[in-house]
């Protein structure tokens, strides 16, 4: 099945083509990651690829299917459960 999909794009701008549950913690996300979304709803506190490790974004009730704005270095925390977008 993957060969159907062989010539698909895979720029930054593309849709993921693989992913991962999230653990959040104090380590940078691989440099493949994309983007990261909620699976679940809950609260989800990130580090924008550019920012210092202290400036952190944190989203409030956020909806299942969510994802935020930027590139996401890392997941500091998060009640929601979160998954990569690769590829």
């Amino acid at each position: 099945m993957a060969d159907a999909y062989a010539s698909f794009s895979t720029t930054p701008d593309s849709l993921g083509t693989i992913g991962a549950i999230v653990t959040p913690g104090d380590t940078d996300l691989p440099g493949s990651v994309k983007g990261v979304t909620c699976l679940t709803a809950g609260n989800i506190t990130v580090v924008p690829y550019g920012n210092d490790n202290a400036v952190t974004l944190s989203y409030v009730d956020v909806p299942a299917g969510f994802i935020p704005p930027y590139r996401v270095r890392r997941v500091t925390a998060a009640t929601a459960t979160v998954a990569t977008i690769e590829g």
